[in-house]
């Protein structure tokens, strides 16, 4: 399996040979091609993916316009927690941006292991730690910066989403007109 989502858990937590023999028969590969979605509005989300290769976006419809919460790439979570915790419907798309491969685990599987293996425990609770810090800095970022100021963020936190992502994905992440965000990147060039 995944040596990259491997390398990920023990950046949380050291894993015995013993964790990871316990966790690989629970992981599932999947393949996706650019615009297959990973999870549609309305389904329940049943566990986490993690990118192994490739690019997918998270986007919610409101009166017909695709408003962009994340962009998960290489080595990253995916994160549509509320409709994993609480077995609801999902209010999210997430679709693939590229042709894309990323690694599965069940909620069910995860919670069976969260009880034979503690340190699984450890690197859950991290992951959700580092989701919750990064949907903080989202939120942060589009109440109290400037349409500039975000794409700044953008330009010096992530750099790869400037070269990978459509530009009108990215204009709606940062909570902005297309229009707005093409004049900003012409000043700035």
């Amino acid at each position: 399996m995944s040596l990259s989502l491997r390398k990920r858990f023990e950046e949380f937590a050291p894993l015995s040979e013993n964790d990871w023999e316990a966790i690989a028969p629970f992981l599932e590969e999947k393949e996706y091609a650019k615009s297959d979605f990973l999870v549609k509005e309305g389904q329940v989300v049943r566990g986490i993916f993690f990118i192994i290769e490739g690019a997918v976006r998270t986007y919610s419809l409101k009166e017909g316009r695709e408003i962009h919460s994340s962009f998960n790439l290489e080595h990253e979570f995916v994160r549509e927690l509320q409709s994993l915790s609480s077995g609801l419907p999902s209010r999210n798309y997430i679709q693939a941006i590229e042709n894309s491969r990323a690694t599965f685990i069940s909620r069910n599987k995860l919670i069976s292991l969260y009880n034979t293996h503690p340190v699984f425990q450890t690197i859950g609770r991290n992951i959700l730690e580092e989701m919750a810090i990064t949907e903080q800095q989202y939120a942060s970022l589009l109440s109290q910066h400037s349409p500039e100021e975000r794409y700044h963020f953008i330009m010096q936190q992530r750099p790869e989403l400037l070269q990978r992502v459509p530009l009108q994905y990215l204009a709606s992440y940062l909570g902005m007109a297309r229009e707005t965000l093409s004049r900003i990147r012409g000043r700035i060039s």
